[in-house]
This record gives C-alpha cells, sequence and structure tokens, in this order.
C-alpha cells in the first residue's frame, strides 16, 4: 500500500512538469533525484548480484573475500590524492560525469568477461573491479561535493530522504525480478544480461547528472601550483585538526568493522550452506529494501523529536541482530524475514552517518576530508573482510556473524562515550520528518 502510494504521489507530481518553470535548486534536485532512481538498477543487479556470481564460478573464500577487500585497499591508497585532484577542479558535475565513464566501464565488461570463457575468469573479474575501484575514490569526493552544493542544508534531510526512499524501491523492485531473471535463463547468460541492464542504467543516470548546474561560486578554486608531496602532507595534517571530525572517524570505524567482517561470507553461507537459488537471494534483497523503506520514514520522524543520539545507539546495536539472526536460521526460507531487521535499522545509520558527516566537515576542507574518510572506511573495508575469511577458516562462517553482530553493540557503547551524533541540527531533523511524512500520505 505504501509503494502504491508513493508511485502514484510521484507519478501525479512529475505528470505535465515543466523544469523551465522551477528554479535552480529545484530543478538540480530533480535531475539529482532521477540520476538516484536509475541507480537503483546498479544496486539490485551488479552490486546485489557480482559476490554471488563469482561464488557460483566456484570461488573460494579467499576469492569472494578479495572482490571486496582489494578495491578497498585501492580506495586506500588512492583517496587522499583523489580528494586533492577533486579540490582543484573547477567544474564537478563534469568532471563526475568523466570519472563515471571508467566507473561504467567496469561494469559493462563484467558483462562481457564471461563471453571469454577462461579458465581464470574469476581472478579477471577481480581484477577489473581493483581497477574500477580508481575511479571510486575520485566519485565520493567529487560527487559529495556536488551534492552538498546541490542541496541546501535546511533541505539535505528532506531530498536525501526521498531520494534514498525512490532508490529503495526501484532497487526493491529490479532485484526481485532480477532474482526471477537468474533463474529462468542459462548460466552465465543470466548475470550477463543483469549486468548489462545496470550498465543501461548507471549510463542513464549520467544523462540527468550532466544538467546539473551548481550555484555561482560553488566549489570555486584559485588556480595554483600544485603542491609537493611535503606540503600536501603537511595541509592534510592541518585538515585533520578538526576533533569532531576524529571522533567520527573512530566511531563509525568500530562499526564499519562489525558490518563488514562477515560481508563477503554472506553469499558463500546463503549458496553453499543453506542452498539458496537467485530467485530467493532476490526476494530477501527486495524485503531488505521495504524495510529500509519503512525505516526512512520511522527514524525520520524519531529523529525531529529526539535527535540523532539516540536513533544511532539503537540501530547500529539493532543492526547486529542481522548476523546473528543469520547465523541461526536452517533454511533460505527465512532470508527475507531476517533481512528486514538488516534494512530497517541500516537507515537510522545512513541518515546519522551522512549528515553527520557534512556536518563536522567545514565547508572549505569538505572535499579533502570527505576523501580523508573514504580512505579510512575503505581500510575498514579492506580489513575486516580478510579477517572474517581467516576466521571462518580457522572456525566457522556462523561464529564470524556472532563476532560481528557482538561488535555492533561494542560501537553503540563506543557511540555514546563519545557522544556522536549528541547535537543535531534542528532543521535537518524537521525536515527529514516532513519529508517522511509527506512521502507516506
Amino acid at each position: 500500500m505504501y509503494l502504491a502510494d508513493l508511485i502514484v504521489r510521484l507519478r501525479s507530481r512529475l505528470a505535465g512538469l515543466d523544469t523551465r518553470q522551477l528554479s535552480l535548486e529545484d530543478r538540480n534536485i530533480l535531475y539529482l533525484t532521477l540520476d538516484t532512481a536509475v541507480q537503483g538498477l546498479m544496486m539490485g543487479g551488479i552490486f546485489s548480484f557480482l559476490t554471488v556470481f563469482v561464488v557460483r564460478l566456484g570461488a573460494t573464500k579467499l576469492q569472494t573475500t578479495l572482490l571486496t577487500s582489494l578495491p578497498a585497499i585501492m580506495l586506500v591508497l588512492t583517496s587522499i590524492p583523489a580528494g586533492q585532484i577533486v579540490q582543484r577542479q573547477r567544474d564537478l558535475v563534469r568532471f563526475t560525469n568523466f570519472v563515471r565513464i571508467f566507473h561504467r566501464g567496469g561494469v559493462l565488461l563484467m558483462a562481457l568477461l564471461p563471453f571469454l570463457g577462461n579458465d581464470h575468469l574469476i581472478t579477471i573479474i577481480i581484477v577489473v573491479w581493483t581497477i574500477k575501484a580508481l575511479s571510486n575514490a575520485l566519485l565520493e569526493s567529487s560527487w559529495m561535493a556536488v551534492v552538498a552544493e546541490v542541496i541546501p542544508a535546511h533541505r539535505r534531510a528532506q531530498v536525501n530522504g526521498m531520494r534514498w526512499t525512490i532508490l529503495s524501491v526501484v532497487t526493491a523492485i529490479s532485484v526481485a525480478i532480477f532474482g526471477y531473471l537468474l533463474d529462468s535463463l542459462p548460466f552465465p547468460l543470466n548475470y550477463q544480461v543483469v549486468f548489462m541492464i545496470s550498465f543501461v542504467g548507471g549510463s542513464i543516470g549520467m544523462f540527468y547528472w550532466g544538467k546539473l548546474r551548481l550555484p555561482e561560486g560553488a566549489c570555486a578554486v584559485t588556480a595554483e601550483a600544485a603542491p609537493n608531496l611535503r606540503e600536501q602532507v603537511r595541509a592534510y595534517w592541518r585538515s585533520l585538526q578538526v576533533p569532531a571530525f576524529v571522533r567520527y572517524e573512530i566511531a563509525t570505524s568500530v562499526l564499519r568493522i562489525g558490518i563488514q567482517m562477515p560481508a563477503a561470507l554472506y553469499s558463500i553461507y546463503w549458496i553453499r550452506e543453506l542452498a539458496a537459488t537467485d530467485t530467493w537471494i532476490g526476494w530477501q534483497t527486495t524485503t531488505s529494501q521495504v524495510a529500509t523503506i519503512i525505516g526512512y520514514t520511522l527514524w525520520g520522524r524519531v529523529i525531529s523529536r529526539k535527535g540523532y543520539f539516540g536513533p544511532l545507539l539503537i540501530c547500529s546495536a539493532g543492526l547486529g541482530l542481522y548476523p546473528i539472526l543469520t547465523g541461526l536460521i536452517p533454511t533460505p526460507l527465512w532470508l527475507p524475514m531476517v533481512s528486514i531487521v538488516q534494512g530497517f535499522f541500516m537507515t537510522g545509520v545512513n541518515i546519522a552517518f551522512f549528515d553527520t558527516l557534512l556536518a563536522v566537515c567545514p565547508s572549505d576542507r569538505r572535499p579533502s576530508l570527505i576523501a580523508t574518510n573514504t580512505m579510512v572506511a575503505s581500510l575498514a573495508i579492506f580489513a575486516a573482510p580478510l579477517l572474517g575469511s581467516f576466521l571462518a577458516e580457522q572456525t566457522h562462517i556462523r561464529t564470524v556473524f556472532f563476532i560481528a553482530g557482538g561488535i555492533h553493540i561494542a560501537s553503540a557503547v563506543i557511540f555514546w562515550l563519545l557522544r556522536i551524533a549528541a547535537v543535531s541540527p534542528a532543521p535537518i531533523a524537521v525536515a527529514q520528518a516532513e519529508a517522511a511524512a509527506e512521502l507516506s500520505e
């Protein structure tokens, strides 16, 4: 019922819309939202099923883990120089789309590689996906810098709540369809079709992104000679003298370890322990996305009354129930129900992380600090899955799930001790609640 009301509401608003009558701000938000919507085809496609694909090819635990960890270490090595490159760009919209060409090219290669029929296909996929991470480092900084300028602070939570809800709807629908499609077509053609659709969706998004126009003077930089390495290190050290940012990185890193430690093991567990089909895997992602929509609505209203602090504590601990419950289920029939926990609690974490990061980053240092955040997050994404794979080899996959759940609870304690998100901007919280209420009408 909620999805039907949302679709009808959005359809009525877009019908007969003349973008020329919109203000620059509203026109940018419209194009940004459309770009987000079509990216749901990538979220529901290649990003949901690439790991499943390599497991069905026969990948080992280590190979499956490397598919996650190697791109992360690539981000670690390139995030800081990427942030400096982005900081010097005069047209971030155009630059972001230029980088996206290489990013989408990596998705296209994933669709074409199975035609090779190579015995080393798994290794080639890991290498290509790792090289693609070079574009991820640039995109992380440039994309967030543009979004920070396109969406005014007082509308940020409202617009992001709407965007993330639409993204969840598109992802939920597409991943269910893709799961059925994967079980209906022969292997590996089925995955090639899904990955190709993902590429097309991501490419369409570039068209809408290219229509963005930043306000006059936004992201402006002065032309100057590129600093040498010593000057770059000193500049970054000075930029890190932001206590709120440092506390944010310490606390969020613990939760990221809890989230990422079992990440590469889920597909192996679903397929080899539970014997789940792609249809069941698709449905578990669909229910997770539906829970995400409900979560954005509920947590937006809670945040409007309580701020970010309480919801962040609850959601970081509640999210730990997902790996614990996953380790307890006996059949794939339980996957969709367990995934509700993940989708519901992840929303509170996403809202708090995104707005808190922007709040602790001074605007004049934002690209550099966002790049640093990407580097620190990537370190967790690199190390935690390797640790999880090692523990799984020594014990059992289920043991790793239970340990990850305990780390989530520990992260909630650290958030409480460091008072992360204890003070949240009232206008943002209120706007989030207004967006949630508006979308649920």
